[in-house]
């Protein structure tokens, strides 16, 4: 802005509320932070109910996706999930549940018969919960709302926290919410808040390939503190796969292992979760954070039949703010023809370049191939197996990748090495 001679208190007023209102916070603190992990999975099965387990031994808590409401028109319907309450009955760490809401463009209003809906669908979870002899230790709503139509959205919020009190009521919220002069009276209607600070790009132009940008989560995280209202941090493990059509717009998102049909002519690009950045940040925040932090959520806890993200061993070196392990080896099998694979022995699910290199003497190639993905360089008594595309690979730990197979001339004793 340009100084001017003259100001007036009406014009200082707003300002001094923004540097001394909006943004008051400079306290740091340091140590553990609790953290918590989101199972959004509808469908339990086995591997599901090993996941709530596994969770309960490594994590602060779960939030458990309890039912999503879609739309049919403009009429609202509720999908539930199948939880295994027995499961839930016995576990030893606290039990959420979360109610999803699919996008919608509105009008709002808390005395409607969506709102209605919506407000019968909490109730409704938290009063199976209860059923079941779970007391739920909160209840999450989770709905994207265009920035624009916070001010609508909070009249749902009035009318839902008033249905499921005395249950604590917390909402999930995105990057774009915070500047929006609406924003701080949305929150302030929920007993705590979630900052979702991952995502995926709505356009093919802004070169993005990751879903966590840490740069912004950290200059978000500081915003959202100088707000001086206690808050949660969402944080991705997946990966995912999203559709775009000719003129860069975001069609759809495949995740959770589930592939969409693309319309013909639809441009994909994958997005990914890097675990040594994520690391690094939730290292930071160990050693020095807003005190308005107070939790980190992860979406979402690992489920052996989802491939598209973490594992354990990824998830908990970066939940305690150590970088993974990064640790291949080469397995060999055969006499003539010999087939390669690489083994991830680490705790990286991600690796920045992977090559397998085979040496051997005495003996000549006679046929070779490299497999989908890879490409491999013979040389006399050399040959390197590498990624197509970059070199990038997504192996989770314990996992095995086959990349190519020699025969030679004769009996040969091969040594590979593996590497990125």
């Amino acid at each position: 802005m340009r100084p001017t001679p003259v100001v007036s208190l009406a014009c200082i007023a707003p300002v001094l509320f923004v540097l001394l209102g909006c943004h008051r916070s400079t306290d740091t603190v340091s140590g553990p932070l609790p953290q918590r992990g989101y199972l959004w999975q509808r469908g339990w099965n086995p591997a599901v109910i090993a996941a709530v387990q596994e969770a309960g031994k490594r994590m602060d808590g779960i939030v458990i996706i309890g039912a999503e409401i879609v739309w049919n028109g403009s009429k609202p319907e509720t999908i539930r999930s199948n939880i295994d309450w027995p499961t839930l009955e016995t576990a030893a760490k606290p039990i959420a549940l979360a109610l999803r809401v699919a996008p919608y463009p509105g009008p709002f209003s808390k005395d409607d018969i969506i709102s209605k809906h919506i407000g019968d669908a909490a109730k409704s979870l938290i009063t199976d919960a209860s059923a079941h002899a779970l007391n739920i230790s909160e209840l999450q709503l989770d709905f994207d709302c265009a920035q624009k139509k916070l001010s609508g959205y909070s009249l749902w919020l009035e009318a839902v926290r008033t249905v499921v009190h005395p249950t604590r009521f917390v909402i999930t919220t995105l990057p774009a919410w915070l500047d929006e002069p609406a924003f701080v009276p949305l929150v302030r209607l929920a007993d705590a808040y979630v900052l979702q600070v991952h995502s995926v790009p709505v356009s093919t132009q802004n070169g993005k390939s990751f879903l966590l940008d840490t740069d912004l989560a950290r200059q978000w995280t500081k915003t959202a503190a100088g707000l001086g209202i206690p808050f949660s941090v969402a944080l991705p493990t997946y990966r995912c796969l999203a559709g775009y059509d000719n003129t860069g717009k975001l069609l759809g998102v495949a995740m959770d292992s589930v592939d969409v049909a693309w319309p013909p002519g639809t441009r994909t690009l994958e997005f990914s979760t890097d675990s040594d950045a994520a690391a690094k940040l939730v290292n930071d925040w160990l050693s020095a954070r807003p005190a308005e932090l107070k939790e980190l959520i992860w979406y979402r806890i690992p489920v052996a039949t989802d491939q598209r993200n973490w594992r354990w061993p990824t998830l908990g070196a970066v939940m305690a703010g150590r970088k993974p392990i990064h640790k291949l080896q080469a397995i060999q099998r055969g006499d003539n023809p010999v087939d390669f694979s690489i083994k991830n022995l680490g705790e990286a699910d991600r690796q920045t370049s992977a090559k397998l290199t085979v040496t051997w003497a005495d003996a000549s190639v006679v046929a070779f191939d490299a497999l989908p993905g890879w490409t491999v360089a013979l040389e006399k008594t050399r040959a390197i197996f590498t990624r197509v595309h970059g070199n990038l690979m997504e192996l989770p730990p314990g996992n095995e990748r086959s990349v190519g197979w020699l025969r030679f001339d004769n009996a040969v004793t091969a040594e590979s090495v593996a590497e990125e």
